[in-house]
């Protein structure tokens, strides 16, 4: 999926005067949902981390503030200059980067004579998955309660899925805040009617009792993910079930509890209009169709074609039958995942609702 490394410096203008001094404090405030200073911030390896922060200042429209990183190491950030400010940063650190890191945040703005807040550092602790934090070194003071708290859902090491219905009509954004931007809107039904569900990969609650869910969309691009309130999904579900598809391979393999307990040939689609690839989760089974060409039944997944943006429904792609057996396996579609009869009808008593599926 995306991401996109910004390493950004904003460089004070330095004083004449000799000797430490400690930086002037202007007028410039953090705003909620910033951290405390000197927060720990625990975050499992291959696991999104996301903290939020807001700065403002007095004068209104008339003053920009700015909002930048000096050090991080690694992950993205994502601003919104203005008053107030507001900024994103997510990262997804490795088994390498296992260990305390720190990063800083700093708050400018222009027009005033003092416009810098005080820096705000906190202190990244990668974990590795399901391991506990480390403890504080001796002669260290036990670390602040860790907010905002961040729960996986969905572990692929693990191979644990979870999975919920969207129970009314919200707007998905690209952090979890109503502060951060909109994107696109998630609707309670897809456009063929069914109830709408989607793949829950992180949940993070802040202090004030608010919950963000992290969600796989079905838009493109594909493998976009979002952020929700909690309210607007249902209880989750929760599958063991994987299926993988390869492109190159012309297979369908799939997994529960990691153990493979499917395998069949497929068609794929034709070079001009490829199946794509990406991570992608089963949200609804199709029957009775009136053309053969469909088989008995369709699953239809988040994936959607990049080049069919014009068909019904905006090209979504799915695995279903076919009335020409012969011809798979081997790239014969306009995107979807042809299967023999036989092999949907048996995918689809194996393969529960929620289930990831990644095409590679």
């Amino acid at each position: 999926m995306y991401a996109l490394a910004l390493a950004l410096a904003l460089l004070l203008p330095a004083t004449a005067q000799a000797g430490p001094r400690r930086a002037q404090v202007g007028v410039v405030e953090w705003t909620a949902p910033t951290p405390t200073n000197d927060s720990v911030l625990a975050v499992p390896v291959d696991s999104q981390l996301t903290i939020l922060v807001g700065a403002q200042a007095p004068g209104a429209n008339a003053v920009r503030v700015q909002i930048r990183i000096n050090e991080m190491p690694g992950g993205a950030l994502e601003t919104e200059d203005g008053n107030p400010a507001r900024a994103t940063y997510t990262w997804t650190p490795a088994s390498s980067k296992v260990g305390d890191h720190r990063v800083t945040f700093i708050a400018v703005a222009s027009g005033l004579p003092i416009g810098a807040a005080e820096p705000r550092t906190f202190v990244i602790r990668v974990t590795r998955a399901g391991a506990a934090p480390p403890p504080p070194r001796p002669g260290q003071p036990p670390p602040k309660k860790i907010w905002p708290k961040a729960t996986v859902l969905s572990d692929y090491k693990a191979e644990t899925y979870k999975w919920a219905f969207v129970t009314r009509r919200t707007a998905a954004r690209r952090g979890p805040s109503r502060g951060s931007r909109a994107f696109t809107t998630l609707k309670a039904v897809t456009p063929e009617y069914f109830p709408n569900l989607v793949q829950t990969l992180n949940e993070t609650k802040f202090r004030n009792g608010q919950t963000w869910v992290q969600i796989r969309l079905a838009v493109l691009p594909n493998s976009s993910v979002g952020w929700v309130p909690r309210g607007s999904l249902g209880q989750y579900q929760t599958v063991r079930t994987r299926l993988f598809i390869s492109r190159g391979g012309l297979r369908a393999t799939l997994y529960r509890r990691g153990r493979k307990i499917f395998s069949a040939p497929v068609g794929v689609g034709q070079s001009r209009w490829p199946t794509p690839r990406g991570d992608f989760y089963t949200r609804e089974v199709l029957s009775g169709y009136s053309a053969p060409a469909y088989g008995p039944i369709a699953i239809g997944i988040s994936a959607r074609s990049p080049v069919l943006t014009d068909w019904p429904g905006g090209g979504f792609i799915g695995i279903h039958g076919t009335n020409q057996p012969g011809i798979l396996p081997g790239r014969v579609s306009h995107g979807c995942v042809r299967m023999r009869n036989g092999a949907i009808m048996r995918l689809n008593r194996l393969m529960p609702l929620g289930t990831p599926v990644q095409v590679r």
